[in-house]
């Protein structure tokens, strides 16, 4: 018979080893199914005027094929025509490193219509210092007749990262993202071209630290939620934020004008507004925009704060506004705060508090229009068709006539609200309007 002897102290300590290897195991299963595998990265070299569309794209080939990681492009000019952005790759740039679009529209895949374009992708993402030049591309079939392609267009992608990058002269959008799911924009700079951010049907998207400076909306979109854009400054000769979401908030931002960069089509400069409500109809919107918090942001030199037009308002009209709060925003230099028209149901309620907003000193403001669209009243600040609206430590400044205009609503609620004119009657018209609490 063979004895074996026991060491009950090896035994536990075996039992221990085994056990943390276990729970290491189920912690980090990717050290296990990779090993010592170091990610894939591929450094690329900068060809000046060569167009370098096939050896970029190669690279990113290569890359998804051993199961992703880095393409790198270091410092120097990369000339490109479109490229196709493959799951699990991140293109980086570094500093003074320059993506360079062609100029000839031939060089783009016009089923993509895009300068780096993604379809059905997860993990992807483009980061660095270095720069992405669109070099307005000119399309003669494009839209308004000469629109080339979009800088970066996602559809139906999740998992996006963009930060640090500058992206400058787009063709048309800057960045694209159609269906797309938990995009992170961090520190990203947009210089000129149109649109800085357009967004449809998106979800779960944080913006912060960027700087845009568009040439049309710097944000757009429709059928959005659970947006958070933070820390950002914002300069545009169209629109700060044209857009529907639920779910969505903009604190610690600075909205200004006049833009730094000519609207293209309309050859001028001033910023139109900072919020307007966007819901086309012909794009089948589904979501109701509301539970928005605008908080501790500036707005300088903009024509309107927040404009919304259910009725009749261009691409405003295919889902209604429900909610909105504004707090501690300071508005100088603006010709209208707030322009509202609601659905007759009355589903739009709005709250600020600890704000002011002063009308442009020497401005004559006669606009006949907004965007094609009759202005009822040029008060600083009007509203129709709504179920609550509620102010609280407010300060509405404008000389000659009363500032506050109210009609066909369910509640008006005035608390510590600071009328500046030089109008001597009363500083409001209330009209049609079920119950008036007012507290001044």
């Amino acid at each position: 018979m063979e004895l074996k002897f026991i060491n009950h102290n090896t035994m536990k300590t075996n039992n221990l080893f085994l056990n943390l290897t276990l729970l290491v195991c189920l912690l980090f299963p990717a050290m296990f199914a990779f090993g010592n595998q170091t990610p894939v990265r591929i450094d690329l070299k900068p060809q000046g005027t060569v167009l370098m569309t096939d050896s970029i794209q190669a690279a990113i080939n290569k890359c998804a094929a051993l199961g992703g990681g880095t393409v790198v492009f270091p410092q120097g000019q990369y000339l490109s025509g479109g490229l196709e952005l493959k799951s699990n790759i991140t293109l980086h740039l570094e500093k003074g490193a320059v993506l360079l679009g062609s100029d000839k529209y031939a060089d783009y895949n016009a089923k993509h219509d895009a300068f780096i374009y993604g379809e059905n992708l997860s993990n992807i993402a483009i980061t660095g210092e270095g720069t992405i030049d669109g070099v307005d591309t000119y399309n003669p079939d494009g839209e308004e007749g000469f629109r080339g392609p979009h800088c970066i267009r996602l559809i139906k992608c999740k998992d996006i990262n963009f930060t640090g990058i500058t992206i400058k002269n787009s063709a048309n959008w800057a960045i694209n993202c159609r269906y797309c799911s938990f995009g992170t924009v961090k520190n990203v700079t947009i210089l000129a071209g149109h649109d800085g951010l357009h967004t449809r049907f998106c979800d779960n998207f944080t913006v912060t630290g960027c700087d845009f400076s568009t040439g049309d909306d710097a944000f757009a979109g429709n059928d959005n939620r659970d947006f958070v854009i933070s820390d950002c400054k914002i300069n545009t000769a169209c629109n700060g934020f044209r857009i529907g979401c639920m779910n969505f908030t903009v604190q610690r931002c600075k909205i200004y004008g006049p833009g730094k960069y000519v609207h293209k089509i309309q050859k001028r400069s001033n910023m139109l507004s900072a919020f307007v409500h966007f819901s086309p109809k012909d794009d089948h919107s589904v979501i109701k925009s509301g539970n928005w918090l605008i908080k501790d942001v500036i707005i300088e030199n903009v024509d309107r704060v927040y404009n919304y037009n259910f009725e009749n308002g261009l691409w405003q009209t295919g889902q209604p506004v429900t909610n909105l709060r504004f707090e501690n925003v300071k508005a100088t230099g603006i010709l209208s705060a707030f322009y509202i028209i609601g659905d007759t149901a009355r589903s739009f309620s709005l709250e600020i508090k600890n704000s002011q907003f002063s009308y442009r000193d020497g401005a004559v403001y006669n606009a006949a229009e907004f965007e094609g669209v009759k202005i009822l009243s040029h008060d600083l600040f009007y509203a129709q068709n709504f179920d609550e609206i509620k102010l609280r430590k407010v300060i509405l400044e404008k000389k000659d006539t009363p500032p506050l205009n109210l009609n066909s609503g369910n509640l008006v609620s005035l608390k510590r609200v600071s009328f500046i004119t030089t109008n001597t009657a009363v500083p409001y018209k209330f009209d049609k309007i079920e119950e008036i609490k007012n507290k001044n």
